[in-house]
């Protein structure tokens, strides 16, 4: 799948509806699971909660028995209907990590044309296993 692909399937579950206190669906996330199976996911940022669009997608990975990311990508649409291509945030990054550590090498798609590898956003992110 292309990174093109990737973020077309990550577009096409965005649909944003207001919320009291927040917006819910105005990103979306699409990953292709290491066994070839795509699973979506959309933020939900209430008054008292966000659950990240990846967090979301990664649950519904979780809940069909698999742990291994071959490709993740998370996508904004903005009210005019602009998409942009977001890298996860930090919890977003962790998560991906413990849930199997083989996701450090998950191709993070940041561009049509830019993929990095996990460990490349998370500095350090071996460290810890030395101890």
């Amino acid at each position: 799948m292309t990174n093109k692909q990737l973020i077309q399937k990550a577009t096409d579950v965005v649909k944003t509806k207001k919320v009291q206190g927040g917006l819910i669906g105005d990103v979306g996330c699409a990953l292709l699971s290491a066994k070839g199976k795509l699973y979506f996911g959309v933020c939900v940022s209430t008054g008292s909660n966000v659950l990240c669009a990846e967090k979301n997608a990664i649950g519904s990975m979780l809940t069909a028995g698999e742990y291994k990311i071959k490709m993740i990508v998370a996508v904004w649409k903005d009210l005019k209907g602009d998409v942009y291509v977001i890298p996860p945030c930090g919890n977003c990054r962790q998560f991906i990590k413990e849930v199997d550590l083989t996701n450090l090498h998950t191709n993070v798609v940041l561009d049509a044309d830019k993929t990095v590898k996990l460990k490349e956003l998370l500095p350090y992110n071996d460290s810890w296993m030395k101890q």
